[in-house]
């Protein structure tokens, strides 16, 4: 039964390490009386964002996390731990964890971990305030096309103008 249980864990602890390998972003929160429901909820909200959440055992995700940078998040793995990993965009993750950490009582955000380094609660909360990309890129075009429309405006101002002139001009000369 021993055997069945180590293999039990061995393989657990494999597959948190795949998905720390795996994750773009991670937010570690703790849960205290979250019901079964509420945690479908919530992986469903996270599923439309292309992210998921564990619940893991402490000494396992210790274990998982050795030797790599994740591990700088040993110190949170501590009572009842729930991580979400992001496979897509890191915002949206840390957005839908910080709308349902308001939103229940029951679940409170820890830390974070992006690009390879840990986040405070802080700044996981900083993280989830920012635009999602596609807003981003659609302020970036914007920012980007408005000089370019003013050149082109200030370029053709002088033919314009011109072209007035010499209309103003033929109006003269056909009616004297």
């Amino acid at each position: 039964m021993d055997a069945v249980k180590k293999n039990s864990k061995s393989d657990t602890v494999e597959a948190l390490k795949g998905a720390i390998a795996a994750q773009r972003g991670a937010v570690i929160t703790s849960f205290r009386g979250v019901t079964v429901g509420e945690m479908t909820t919530l992986r469903k909200k996270l599923r439309e964002v292309n992210a998921e959440i564990r619940v893991v055992k402490n000494t396992l995700i210790r274990r998982a996390a050795e030797g790599t940078p994740f591990g700088d998040l040993s110190g949170h793995f501590k009572g009842p731990t729930a991580i979400a990993f992001a496979h897509g965009d890191p915002v949206a993750m840390a957005k839908a964890m910080k709308d349902y950490a308001a939103a229940s009582p029951k679940i409170a955000l820890r830390a974070g971990f992006l690009d390879g380094r840990a986040l405070s609660v802080n700044e996981v909360q900083a993280l989830a305030e920012v635009p999602s990309r596609d807003v981003l890129l659609s302020r970036l075009v914007g920012s980007m096309s408005s000089p370019i429309t003013r050149l082109a405006r200030a370029l053709s101002d002088p033919p314009r103008k011109l072209v007035y002139v010499l209309e103003s001009i033929r109006k003269q000369i056909d009616h004297p």
